[in-house]
């Protein structure tokens, strides 16, 4: 196994966002900007500004997990070169 197929093997994909089986109704404060973004995004995609917010939520989470991994992987391997994540990306995308 080559050095960029051992690699790929041993990085762990972020997890999907959770199945929307249960929900929890919550009160949270948002700065307004935001808010009426989210608002004007939801009703452009035709979907409730919950679930939209659900979904940002769960990307972010995804986000921080993936960046944890990275930290994780580079502490254990040394930085990735540019080189390096141009020869994954190509492998990826085969």
């Amino acid at each position: 196994m080559n050095k960029g197929a051992r690699a790929k093997s041993q990085l762990v994909r972020p997890p999907a966002a959770p199945a929307r089986a249960r929900a929890k109704k919550v009160s949270l404060t948002v700065d307004e900007g935001v808010l009426l973004a989210m608002k004007r995004e939801a009703k452009r995609a035709g979907r409730t500004l919950s679930a939209e917010v659900s979904d940002a939520l769960a990307r972010e989470l995804r986000r921080r997990r993936l960046h944890d991994l990275i930290v994780e992987y580079e502490s254990e391997h040394g930085l990735v070169s540019a080189e390096e994540l141009a020869r994954i990306q190509t492998e990826w995308q085969d």
